[in-house]
């Protein structure tokens, strides 16, 4: 059974320059970006298509990426260049992305921001790469899904960084721990629960498997019972949980809250969940995040201190600053830079190169790119969110940060000062 949802199309008509656009689209005198050669041939007519989650259980995220997008072609409106944006909602359904896809390439779209989830991409990318079609998405995370040479590019690093940034944390306290783990069955979820079970592991710690549950349908009593069960399994050594997901995972937490066995246990949570509206907007989940759960702090890639500083219309769009809808931004700054560089009625191998040319070094508002052999973000700094309280206002505050390791395989540096807002969780220590 898969979601129905409503299909969304946005056409955004906008004069673009890309002189401001190879920039970053920051009229900061600060920014150090390259501009534009002024031997670069003007951007022809051009549909840019983008694969969102408007109405799934990753709305958060694509709500705010359409708004990056579209204030990218805004702050991009002064000379000739005609750009019309094709936002699709899929709901985050595999099936719906694909058929989304098929649509764009009917109407001869080449280059297509997202999907947003792994699931997604998994789906789409037979067809991406029979069609010669370019994706490039913000927030697929999925090591399965990094393989050179393929039509799919990534502004974020593979769940092997995440699960790395989320594995140090729930080590960082000196001796043993029981982790029990469970996640969405998903790919992308699949693929942290892997990462941080191995990270874990070699820190010393020892992994129980808790409850997989189904991406569509999932009952959250059950889940929070089994993970419960798994818990109480290990008698008195100390158990934490691990628990990936999307926005579910509100669902999961106030059952959770329900379950004495699981009254004082920390839980830890992934890129998908950290900073969704729905489980701030859940009491009961909140209230059990915030306190028992001290905080579930979640891991999401940061930007880098190399980074340009936004342009006025990107803050107005994203106030708060997501890295993963900057870095939406910065692919429809990349994808135009490419195709300004191949031409837009470029596609396939010529398309994607130009696309790894643009990208390599680029300096733009989610920090400086720099792509891996499959074509996806090497690493990026990661910060903690944890739902904290204040005068009875639960919201998400920044409560840590990783800087990954100069070395591969070593522990990368984490800093953790949990909630300090004077409610609920302010006094509990790092988890």
């Amino acid at each position: 059974m898969h979601r129905t949802t409503s299909v969304t199309r946005t056409a955004l008509l906008l004069v673009a320059t890309a002189a401001v656009l190879l920039t970053g689209a920051c009229s900061s005198e600060e920014s150090t970006a390259t501009t534009a050669p002024s031997s670069a041939e003007p951007l022809q007519p051009v549909t840019i298509g983008a694969l969102l989650d408007l109405t799934g259980p990753g709305s958060t995220l694509g709500t705010q990426s359409r708004s990056a997008l579209e204030a990218a072609l805004i702050e991009a409106s002064a000379q000739g260049f005609a750009v019309t944006l094709d936002v699709r909602d899929t709901g985050s359904d595999p099936e719906t992305a694909l058929k989304e896809l098929q649509s764009l390439h009917e109407l001869g779209v080449t280059a297509v921001i997202g999907p947003q989830t792994s699931s997604e991409a998994a789906a789409v990318i037979d067809f991406a790469d029979a069609n010669g079609m370019l994706l490039v998405s913000q927030g697929s995370t999925a090591s399965t899904l990094a393989i050179p040479g393929d039509a799919l590019y990534r502004m974020v690093p593979t769940d092997q960084v995440e699960g790395v940034a989320a594995g140090d944390l729930i080590t960082v306290n000196p001796g043993p721990r029981r982790v029990v783990v469970s996640h969405r069955d998903d790919a992308g979820n699949a693929g942290l629960a892997s990462a941080v079970t191995a990270t874990v592991q070699a820190r010393g710690a020892t992994v129980v498997e808790g409850p997989v549950y189904p991406a569509e349908g999932a009952d959250a009593a059950q889940v929070a019972q089994q993970i419960a069960e798994a818990v109480s399994g290990g008698g008195e050594e100390e158990s934490v949980v691990y628990l990936a997901g999307f926005e579910e995972v509100a669902d999961i937490l106030a059952a959770a809250s329900t379950i004495q066995a699981l009254e004082n246990v920390p839980f830890y949570g992934g890129d998908g969940s950290a900073r969704s509206d729905a489980l701030i907007e859940n009491a009961t989940a909140a209230q059990f995040a915030a306190g028992p759960a001290l905080g579930y702090p979640s891991p999401l890639p940061t930007v880098g201190d190399d980074a340009v500083a936004p342009p006025e219309p990107l803050q107005r769009a994203v106030p708060d600053g997501d890295p993963l809808a900057y870095g939406a931004y910065d692919a429809l700054v990349i994808v135009l830079a490419a195709l300004q560089q191949a031409g837009v009625t470029a596609s396939g191998t010529p398309l994607r190169e130009a696309f790894a040319t643009a990208a390599s070094g680029h300096q733009g508002v989610s920090g400086t790119v720099e792509l891996d052999a499959a074509g996806d973000r090497a690493t990026m700094p990661f910060a903690f969110w944890g739902v904290c309280e204040a005068d009875g206002v639960f919201a998400w505050v920044e409560v840590g940060d990783w800087v990954p390791p100069e070395t591969a395989g070593q522990p990368g540096v984490v800093a953790y000062l949990g909630c300090r807002t004077g409610g609920v969780g302010s006094t509990a220590p790092a988890p």
